[in-house]
């Protein structure tokens, strides 16, 4: 694999045996900074986020974006054969991330105990939707029941409307980022304390949405009571809503702190506002959030975006825009940040997806290519392990590879 010198992760090895989005995410994150990470895949079925979604012109674009800057190998992992190549693959790996429901890989006979025999140094992520242990660890776990189970759906919505789940992977992306961070502290410990061992890290879905949702449980021992759906609304500041243009766009308003609230009236021409008794600090501005957002919102109905946005930065009130994907790939900032970027496509078009996050001032990331084809990379990486091409054939006549 043709790694930069520059890439942080560069020489670290790892095995990928998982589909769709969270544990794959974890093996993106790992690779855009350098890491070698081979993705297993089912012979001729591969992985179900080739056909996620849609397909246009031979190109789906979850596939491209998930999968970017990995190698891609079949293996039928179930059978002792490919676990037998399975193995031989782990036997100088740094890391192995699987995230088949809780035992199943016990099944095909596939036992960290063992796989540690062969290569004491080796990391094992686990990501599944309930996590290894707990009475529902057994059962199937999509993001969609995180989303749900954890809190955040009855968090999020309108008071007299229903709990809204998000129409994007936002439990899978949690889980993969957390995967991919307890990965590195999982290396850290290995190597930089010096234990010379690996481990197995659990990574629930569900405990990954529940832990960004805030002080949750201490609220309801302080308070006894659960979070309410606010809309735009939050139970901590005000005015911090979304408010409607002269241009019918959209605008959002975080006025979170004293100074930012003042600043605001006074942009305003409000100013006496600063001094009413039901907007005089914030606990009384959130008490009286039904009568400051009419307000906030008439003045801002009379302006377009443009102007209302650049009257509202010129003293410094925390406002943004209601971008859609469009405003953001044309956003000055989004430009010059590289949030948007071409991604080497073969011999096809480059294809624009998210730019490398987190940025490294000395090794930084970088976006080699997108997903590629299925097995791809089986001749090169198969053959590395001593397997000629005649064993390569057999395993392939028999549904292994």
């Amino acid at each position: 694999m043709n790694t930069p010198d520059t890439a942080a992760l560069k020489g670290l090895k790892v095995v990928e045996c998982a589909t769709v989005i969270a544990a794959p995410l974890c093996g993106r994150l790992l690779a855009d900074f350098g890491a070698d990470v081979i993705h297993v895949e089912p012979p001729r079925k591969g992985d179900p986020l080739r056909k996620f979604g849609f397909t246009k012109d031979g190109i789906n674009p979850w596939w491209k974006h998930y999968a970017r800057n990995k190698r891609f190998v079949t293996l039928n992992i179930s059978k002792p054969a490919g676990r037998d190549v399975l193995i031989r693959m782990l036997a100088d790996a740094d890391i192995f991330i699987e995230n088949f429901r809780p035992g199943r890989l016990e099944e095909w006979g596939i036992h960290y105990e063992d796989l540690a025999k062969v290569n004491p140094r080796l990391i094992m992520v686990r990501v599944s939707g309930f996590g290894q242990t707990g009475p529902y660890s057994s059962q199937p776990g999509f993001g969609t029941l995180m989303e749900a189970m954890s809190g955040f759906a009855d968090m999020t919505g309108f008071p007299d409307g229903p709990p809204i789940l998000p129409t994007f992977a936002l439990a899978d992306s949690f889980a993969g980022f957390y995967a991919a961070t307890a990965a590195m502290f999982a290396v850290y410990n290995r190597d930089v304390i010096g234990t010379g061992l690996g481990q197995v890290v659990d990574v629930s879905i569900l405990e990954s949405v529940f832990s960004m949702l805030g002080p949750n449980a201490l609220v309801h021992q302080l308070t006894g009571e659960v979070p309410a759906r606010t809309g735009n609304r939050n139970t901590t500041s005000a005015p911090r809503n979304v408010y409607r243009t002269k241009d019918d766009r959209w605008i959002a308003i975080a006025a979170s702190t004293q100074s930012t609230a003042e600043r605001l009236f006074e942009t305003m021409g409000q100013p006496e506002l600063i001094e009413d008794p039901r907007f005089a600090d914030n606990t009384l501005r959130v008490a009286n959030a039904d009568e400051l957002d009419p307000l906030v919102g008439a003045w801002i109905a009379e302006q377009t975006l443009e102007d209302v946005s650049a009257l509202l930065y010129a003293n410094e009130v925390p406002a943004g825009p209601i971008n859609n994907i469009a405003d953001l790939k044309d956003d000055p900032h989004a430009i010059a940040r590289e949030m948007v970027v071409a991604a080497p496509d073969g011999d096809g078009e480059p294809l624009e997806m998210e730019g490398i996050f987190p940025k490294l001032s000395r090794t930084p990331g970088e976006v080699r290519h997108a997903g590629r084809d299925i097995g791809s990379d089986n001749a090169e990486i198969f053959g590395a392990l001593g397997l000629s091409a005649d064993d390569i054939a057999t395993l392939e006549q028999d549904d292994i590879i």
